[in-house]
């Protein structure tokens, strides 16, 4: 993208994201903004972890997004539906853009306050019944 498009500033975050192994936890590291053509990236990170293992052990580190519009909200919302279907679980570590993430009734997306506390508790027993 150009930087004299509206919308885009030179100030802005390019999205990234990194891909980390920890054992049989797959970590995944987002940077900048994650809206339109990015989310559709995401999209593809997060399918090919959810199958990459069974059950699916995920940790999504938001904290160095710049922005989430509602596409990228409902990606990880599916995402963590996913997991729980495959009797995994996907864990989110918020920033200050990313919580608005979570569902209005916080249930739908496991959070933890850092990506050690996400990697140790996935690390362990899976929280979420089979069935």
């Amino acid at each position: 993208m150009h930087p004299s498009e509206p919308g885009i500033h030179e100030s802005d975050p390019d999205f990234d994201i990194r891909l980390d192994r920890h054992g049989q936890v797959v970590l995944l590291s987002l940077t900048g903004r994650l809206e339109g053509v990015a989310c559709l990236v995401l999209q593809q990170y997060l399918v090919n972890a959810l199958v990459a293992r069974i059950p699916p052990l995920l940790a999504v580190d938001l904290r160095s997004l710049a922005a989430i519009d509602e596409h990228g909200r409902d990606i990880l919302r599916s995402a963590a539906r996913h997991a729980r279907v495959a009797e995994g679980r996907m864990i989110v570590v918020y920033g200050e853009y990313a919580a608005q993430a979570s569902d209005d009734d916080g249930g739908e997306i496991e959070a933890a306050g850092t990506v050690e506390d996400a990697l140790t508790d996935l690390s362990g027993t899976p929280r979420w019944p089979s069935g």
